[in-house]
């Protein structure tokens, strides 16, 4: 038996855990601690969450694999006699304060070792971490890269079996910001990668999300949002002398690649290109330059390598309009992006990458397309009954055929359900197990949905869509169904269904459904067939279950929560009804 325990503990920190290389269990430390993103500590929470699920303790992890991010520095020895001294003497002041214990990026000690020749191993007190952290004293303990744990699992999940694979954030390890690999019988050969600061794909964007005023790493959404509203044109020359391809098109380029302060610069010379300009113009353009860059990136490693699947992984990659540009490019044939594409996801890749390195006959047989990411906690119904006695709240027991029909029944009335069912869903999008659902008929139900979510008012809103359906109202889904289980990427809706479903169709005719499938969620599936029964809608509306700038509901009370504030007209957790 093979028990591996992947852990992030950076930005959107998570845990997942393997047992015969099979993934169990996984969750992200927001969803626990109800702080979003959280990150830059070792996820205890999320560790604990997962083993229990498991039914595993931490003595009887056989693997840790972890990446170069946040860690406690007193598992680690400086890379110099002196610099050593400076720590010891700078922790004992800490401790005498009462301060937390510090922690260091793993990144820049692995850099200042490799200046030096030294190897980190030598300098990572294994058996000391093991002890403080409670792990078996005889547990493997790996690092891995972090743009190889991106672009791992969207290679080894997308069931392709030769790919182009394309990793893209902001800032990784050594300053990488992109790479382009070729993956092939089960292994990953990274061909090219972007590490000049001042040329960060993700970093660009995240610049024009804070300069409209927003806030990066959670917003950059709303700038695709508003994109639609804008004319790309204004801005475009300008914007492309902070982005854009290398000479030679295998990587990314600008005007501040490589200077001194390379992005104070290039955010401060696009904080003067927009003056005067509109949210929306801004958006556009900077919308408009990353997909011409990303798209010519894509397109000359197409060609060079002969690939015609894509796999995609990496914080840029949440950018759904981005990727339906990939899949429209008639050189692509599929395309997958892993749908926990975000930091969050890199423990998982983690563990991957141990699987291929120290056990590749298992990593082997285990590989196989994926189809679920509803790997986080569920509830039992007496615990949930419990929580609702405790709310004083009035609620009814129902049969699985009659909170069918009546939750169907209160979105095609008009009314808001909260949908709380089985396992949580890994990574940022709520696939109907901890979602909000409406009818998708209605455009003023946007408005509404807005003021009680306290959402902003441009962001679309998705839908979740029977699979056999999808076809005949999207267009361009056979280049990317499988990813389209996951809401990772945009189709362009069909004429004769936009004014039927408005609520789901952004201003400029796209929409980025959920494609349900009976394997995946046979509940789900039946609820929004049991609706297409009584509406001859094929879908719902679905977002994820919760107020703007809180993590999406975990566990009951929180549902219980949001239906006590009345964000939702009723609630359907597990086979209990409640309604205002």
């Amino acid at each position: 038996m093979s028990i591996i325990l992947g852990i992030h503990s950076g930005h959107e920190s998570s845990a997942v855990v393997f047992k015969n290389g099979g993934l169990l269990a996984a969750i992200s430390e927001e969803r626990l601690t109800r702080i979003k993103n959280d990150g830059e500590r070792v996820p205890d929470r999320s560790i604990d969450k997962v083993l229990e699920m498991a039914g595993i303790s931490r003595a009887d992890v056989d693997r840790l694999a972890l990446l170069y991010t946040f860690f406690p520095e007193e598992y680690f020895i400086r890379e110099t006699f002196l610099k050593e001294a400076e720590r010891k003497l700078s922790r004992l002041r800490r401790r005498l304060k009462g301060e937390k214990r510090p922690l260091i990026l793993l990144e820049n000690l692995l850099t200042r070792l490799l200046s030096r020749g030294k190897h980190f191993d030598d300098h990572f007190l294994q058996k000391k971490m093991l002890k403080g952290e409670k792990f078996d004293a005889l547990t493997n303990v790996r690092f891995y890269d972090h743009h190889d744990a991106h672009a791992l699992p969207a290679a080894y999940y997308s069931g392709f079996e030769r790919a182009a694979v394309f990793t893209m954030d902001g800032i990784g390890d050594f300053n990488i910001s992109h790479t382009s690999s070729i993956y092939e019988s089960g292994r990953l050969n990274r061909l090219y990668a972007s590490s000049k600061l001042g040329t960060s794909a993700g970093l660009f964007y995240s610049h024009i999300t804070r300069l409209l005023g927003f806030m990066p790493l959670r917003h950059e959404g709303k700038v695709i949002g508003l994109a639609a509203y804008g004319d790309p044109s204004i801005l475009y020359k300008q914007f492309s002398k902070a982005l854009r391809l290398s000479p030679d098109g295998r990587t990314l380029d600008s005007d501040f690649a490589g200077l001194p302060d390379a992005e104070t610069n290039r955010y401060n010379f696009l904080k003067e290109a927009i003056t005067g300009h509109s949210r929306e113009d801004i958006s556009a353009a900077a919308q408009q330059v990353l997909e011409d860059v990303v798209l010519a990136l894509v397109r000359n490693f197409l060609s060079e390598t002969g690939a015609d699947h894509v796999a995609l992984n990496g914080g840029v990659f949440a950018n759904v309009k981005l990727n339906q540009r990939i899949s429209e490019l008639p050189e692509v044939k599929e395309v997958f992006i892993f749908p926990a594409m975000s930091d969050t996801g890199n423990s998982i890749g983690a563990v991957l990458l141990d699987l291929m390195t120290h056990d590749p006959q298992l990593f082997d047989r285990m590989k196989q397309p994926l189809d679920s990411v509803y790997w986080g906690p569920e509830y039992d119904k007496d615990y949930i009954e419990a929580e609702l006695i405790n709310s004083g709240l009035h609620f009814s027991r129902k049969s699985e055929d009659e909170i069918l029909q009546i939750a169907a029944g209160a979105i095609h009335s008009g009314q808001v359900v909260g949908w709380f069912q089985g396992r949580m869903e890994f990574g940022p999008r709520a696939l109907g197990n901890r979602s909000i659902l409406a009818r998708p008929t209605d455009v003023s139900i946007n408005d509404w949905l807005n003021k009680r979510l306290e959402r902003s008012e441009f962001m679309p809103f998705a839908p979740s869509v029977l699979e056999e359906h999808a076809d005949e109202i999207f267009i361009g889904v056979e280049k990317a169904r499988r990813t389209a289980a996951f809401m990772t990427i945009t189709f362009d809706v069909r004429s004769d269904w936009r004014s039927r479903i408005p609520a789901v169709v952004h201003i400029d005719g796209t929409s980025r459904p959920q494609l349900v499938t009976k394997k995946a969620n046979p509940l789900y599936h039946k609820l929004i067939r049991t609706y297409y029964e009584m509406s001859g809608i094929p879908l719902v509306l679905n977002t994820s279950f919760n107020v703007h700038e809180e993590p999406i509901v975990c566990s009951p009370k929180e549902a219980i929560k949001a239906f006590m504030d009345k964000r939702v007209d009723c609630l359907a957790i597990d086979r209990f009804w409640l309604e205002h």
